[in-house]
């Protein structure tokens, strides 16, 4: 299984606070278990809002991440997602081709269970799926 890190943000605190290594199987725990709705609340009592509720899990192997943020009111939200990865983009009119380390792609308005979904792609190293899923 491949190793990552994860890290989260918290509305209240400017900085990301990384949370160390993990392993793959338990990327969906984090997420099943993390405090979205109680951090949402947090969110509409403070005056400055740093960042939304958000997870983050990138593979160390092959630096591939995704980043789950929630949006909305406590007792209604949704996900956004986004997709860190390594892609050749191609440039001069597709003449040329540059690779970016940090290609990154977003998906809205996502449910709890297409973003389980997503996340266990990423735990599973199913970067195909991810792809596709992205690419739309």
């Amino acid at each position: 299984m491949s190793n990552f890190r994860y890290s989260i943000c918290e509305p209240a605190n400017p900085k990301i606070i990384e949370q160390g290594k993990i392993d793959a199987a338990a990327i969906v725990t984090i997420f099943d278990t993390f405090p979205w709705k109680q951090y949402l609340e947090e969110t509409e009592r403070l005056k400055e809002v740093y960042f939304s509720p958000s997870i983050q899990f990138e593979n160390l192997s092959n630096k591939n991440g995704i980043t789950v943020s929630a949006i909305g009111k406590p007792d209604k939200y949704e996900f956004y997602i986004f997709y860190k990865r390594p892609k050749t983009k191609k440039t001069w009119f597709g003449l040329s081709s540059k690779l970016d380390h940090n290609y990154m792609s977003e998906l809205w308005n996502q449910n709890e269970n297409q973003t389980t979904e997503i996340l266990k792609a990423l735990a599973d190293n199913n970067l195909s799926f991810l792809e596709e899923k992205f690419s739309r």
